[in-house]
């Protein structure tokens, strides 16, 4: 039996389900309100038990008074159970009918294989597409296993299982280059803390800087407040890295001094320590490149300047790095790339958390596919690739839904 229930009941009942994402709750049904979409919140019963749920965004369609309905990472429910997944389907559909929904698109948070950190499949993987052909055979049409971003939702995740390590265990399989960077926090005097209401501008300012860099179009500042507004009692949390200049000349000059008197030892005995005296100039020399960058950061930026900054999300089991931004003018010298990454890792391991999601990355691995670059930025923390069963559509209404393909086929000729 399916019935439709509360907001606040289906976020209650959902916290039982293990594979819970942030997708999956009413927080993240209110922002998408802002865009058209309401919500839909049903609940499965098998003799009086509670065995799966939905949530599901529908819009309205214009001339058609009928809805495109979107379930966001799919039921919550035991895909395994193909029996169990027929009876829900066979309930669901004449109910989503009623509700004049024309056509379903869901995309399961469910794996397909068990890959590792190259993308391989394991040796002792299991394999999930018979959750797929059950899917398809019960009418719903599968996407196909694409590689790229095609979907709604990208198909191909790279997560770190913080779970099962202490934060020290986990940093030793960061890469060599990436622990180095962020061990240089203290030394920087890189602060990582949470942004307030008032100051999510300044999430805003660092991601126009990286949108402008990379070539991609931004979310404007009102969305970033609406995000705020509606995810963030407890879900969302607007991250940002921050240098002291101040404090940070301070260090770095400590720290030349400290150099200087090495190189003066040395100096006592020029002809057997040829090689430690270059070696000594060399990193005096970086220093002092640093305290110069200091310097012209303060005078562009001002005192406490943010560096780099990190949407986070964190629901059910794990956290989400949703977004992400950078002052590239300044991001090489003090590293804050991989410092709040480091420190955002330790923090959802204190909170208890059991992956640290990296989130979207493609599924071509070949070093040439321009997405590349991203993969590699997040494998240098160690981690796994995600390869989820991906996107599946339901004709709910076939008339309805031939209707809606003409419409949406004039359309395009008339943008165009």
């Amino acid at each position: 039996m399916i019935i439709e229930i509360s907001k606040e009941e289906f976020d209650f009942e959902a916290k039982l389900f293990p594979d819970l994402t942030f997708y999956q709750s009413s927080n993240w049904a209110a922002l998408k309100s802002y865009t058209g979409w309401k919500a839909l919140y049903l609940k499965y019963l098998e003799n009086n038990s509670v065995e799966g749920l939905g949530l599901f965004l529908l819009k309205k369609m214009p001339l058609l008074n009928a809805y495109l309905a979107y379930s966001p990472r799919g039921y919550l429910i035991n895909y395994a159970d193909i029996e169990q997944l027929k009876n829900f389907n066979n309930e669901l559909l004449p109910f989503l009918k009623k509700k004049k929904v024309f056509q379903l698109i869901i995309d399961p948070y469910v794996l397909l294989h068990d890959r590792d950190i190259n993308g391989d499949i394991r040796e002792d993987s299991f394999d999930n597409t018979y959750i797929v052909e059950t899917l398809k055979e019960i009418g719903y049409r599968h996407n196909g296993y694409n590689l790229y971003y095609e979907n709604l939702q990208p198909r191909w995740l790279f997560r770190l299982n913080i779970k099962d390590k202490s934060f020290e265990e986990l940093t030793k399989d960061f890469k060599k280059e990436a622990k180095r960077r962020a061990s240089k926090k203290d030394l920087f005097a890189i602060n990582v803390r949470e942004l307030n209401k008032d100051e999510v501008p300044v999430f805003k300012n660092l991601m126009n800087m990286t949108s402008v860099r990379k070539g991609f179009i931004d979310r404007p500042l009102g969305y970033y407040q609406q995000m705020y507004d509606t995810l963030g009692n407890g879900i969302l949390r607007y991250m940002v890295a921050e240098i002291d200049t101040d404090k940070c000349r301070e260090n770095i000059e400590t720290e030349i001094a400290k150099e200087e008197a090495k190189l003066a030892k040395l100096e006592l005995h020029k002809e057997r320590n040829e090689g430690k005296i270059k070696e000594e100039l060399v990193t005096i020399n970086s220093l002092k490149k640093i305290v110069d960058k200091v310097n012209e950061c303060q005078k562009e930026r001002g005192k406490i300047v943010p560096l780099s900054v990190v949407c986070l999300l964190t629901y059910g089991k794990e956290a989400i790095m949703l977004l992400a931004g950078n002052d590239e003018d300044y991001l090489q010298q003090f590293n804050t790339s991989n410092i709040i990454v480091s420190e955002l890792i330790k923090l959802c391991k204190e909170e208890g958390y059991s992956y640290y999601n990296f989130y979207g990355i493609t599924g071509n691995f070949d070093p040439k596919n321009e997405h590349y670059g991203l993969y590699t930025y997040k494998k240098q923390y160690g981690g796994e690739v995600v390869e989820l069963i991906g996107q599946f559509e339901y004709t709910v209404n076939s008339f309805v839904k031939s209707l809606y393909d003409k419409m949406l086929k004039v359309y395009k000729l008339t943008k165009r």
